[in-house]
């Protein structure tokens, strides 16, 4: 039960040591060498257990009276205190020596067969062949097997046979002829037995550690195989996880790339639009913002040519026509001027207190020469007592712009009416008119800076569709948005929708 329990020990320690070849002798030797320490630290321990054994069958012998056998064994258990003694101070210097272990079993053999010579003066000669004592040679034989040496198992079965024959033919001489005859295996018949009988146990206790050293060529086999799996399936976990990662790139690196294509397409749509929105500059100044000053230079030319042929009447008429182009200028050029603003950065706004029924006075009272001209009536249903928090200049050029288009796209003595309203947290100024109206594919091109999109008004106004264009993007500036609906020939109603904070 002994070795099981070592061998198991021996086994579960092996699962921690690295992959390696198969041990020859020397490795195996070399692999064992810390157990033969600790296979001659257990003998240590034996013997001091035989000692105490021995000191119990001395106080025997001396009770019983034999003081001269009790003294002589108690100077062999003395000479066996010292030599154990010694040797554990051996053992702690020079390890598990082949000399220490050679010496120490010689020494081990030589003292148990001197007790059991010396017993045999006390008890009987016949104690040499029938002892219990002769079965320590098996004991110690065994322990040879601790030391993982089977040379020590060769030398300990042969010095113990030969240790025990000698005894026998030492004392043989004391035996009583007849005494052998009647006790068992007393006779050299059965001193040749046991002396096969340790032959064949040193014969088996030699094979143990062969069987040991084939357990553990098959365990090393058996771990380097769970090794191999083992290894086997980390190079396929991290070849997954490889691939994991790469994957993981791979969709960073599409998702980046759509980012940056969205980005492209934004930027492709803000160039066209910027393009679009230079070419509806350059055709407002090369045309739009020509045209009333060379409507005024040619009336005011043939003014001057013919100015005796025309009565008061006629250039009071001549000069009213003169203003509303220059007024058709001076609108066009504010915007134009606030569209660069707005495009350079140059509009900061800032918020106020703002009443909403001045700033629609004023902005009434601005185009009031346009709408006289064009016989509108202006109904005002603003709340006096309603105020915004914005920009003043940003909400007047909002205003000043969707009333300019109102009266631009109204019948002659048309009405155009200018409400305000709150509803929970919005705060609405609707400005609707009676005329012309838009449908739905002119409403989805209503804020884009195309020239195909403007229209002349109901009087052939011209028209440059910047002014809303840049309402848009004022409105944004202020945190506010424009609705617009319509319907042809019903009219359209233009609402600055603010959020009140």
């Amino acid at each position: 039960m002994i070795y099981v329990f070592f061998l198991h020990k021996k086994l579960s320690l092996l699962t921690t040591i690295p992959i390696m070849p198969k041990p020859n002798t020397r490795q195996f030797r070399s692999l064992f060498k810390d157990d033969a320490v600790w296979g001659e630290q257990e003998v240590i321990k034996f013997r001091w257990f035989l000692i105490a054994v021995i000191i119990v069958f001395i106080i025997y012998i001396y009770i019983s009276g034999d003081r001269s056998r009790a003294l002589t064994s108690l100077l062999l258990a003395s000479v066996y205190i010292f030599y154990n003694s010694v040797l554990n101070l051996l053992l702690k210097k020079y390890g598990s020596a082949p000399w220490i272990r050679f010496v120490s079993t010689g020494f081990d053999i030589t003292i148990l067969s001197l007790h059991i010579f010396n017993y045999s003066y006390f008890f009987q000669a016949i104690a040499v062949a029938t002892a219990a004592s002769t079965f320590l040679y098996p004991i110690l034989m065994l322990l040879s097997v601790l030391r993982y040496d089977g040379r020590l198992l060769v030398f300990s079965t042969v010095y113990s046979i030969f240790c025990f024959n000698l005894i026998y033919i030492i004392r043989l001489p004391h035996i009583d002829t007849q005494l052998i005859e009647q006790v068992a295996s007393a006779n050299w018949s059965g001193q040749i037995y046991k002396s096969t009988y340790l032959l064949l146990m040193g014969y088996f206790l030699f094979s143990i550690p062969k069987m040991i050293k084939r357990l553990v060529e098959k365990q090393l086999v058996s771990i380097q195989q769970q090794n191999k799996v083992e290894m086997d399936l980390a190079l396929e976990k991290q070849k997954k996880d490889l691939a994991l990662s790469q994957l993981k790139k791979e969709q960073i690196l599409n998702q980046r790339l759509e980012e940056h294509q969205a980005t492209i397409e934004q930027q492709k749509m803000n160039l066209e639009e910027a393009i679009a929105v230079k070419d509806k500059l350059f055709s407002i100044i090369g045309h739009d913002l020509k045209s009333p000053f060379a409507a005024q230079t040619s009336i005011i030319d043939l003014l001057v040519a013919d100015y005796k042929s025309y009565n008061s009447d006629d250039v009071i008429s001549i000069m009213k026509t003169i203003k509303h182009s220059a007024h058709q200028g001076l609108e066009l050029l504010d915007n134009l001027l606030d569209w660069s603003k707005q495009q350079n950065n140059l509009i900061n706004p800032k918020a106020e207190n703002v009443s909403i029924n001045d700033s629609v006075n004023n902005t009434v009272a601005l185009l009031q020469q346009t709408i006289i001209h064009k016989r509108l009536r202006i109904l005002q249903f603003v709340d006096p007592e309603l105020n915004i928090h914005t920009d003043m200049n940003i909400l007047n050029t909002i205003l000043r712009n969707i009333l300019s288009n109102a009266i631009k796209f109204s019948y002659p003595d048309g009405k155009i009416s200018i409400d305000s309203r709150q509803e929970n947290s919005h705060i609405y100024i609707d400005i609707c008119d009676t005329g012309v109206g838009m449908s739905a594919e002119h409403l989805t091109k209503l804020f884009v800076p195309d020239k195909k999109c403007s229209t002349p008004g109901t009087q052939n106004e011209p028209g440059t569709g910047l002014g809303l264009f840049l309402c848009k993007d004022l409105a944004k500036r202020i945190n506010a948005e424009i609705m617009v609906k319509s319907k042809p020939g019903l009219g359209s109603t233009f609402s600055v929708v603010f959020t009140n904070n």
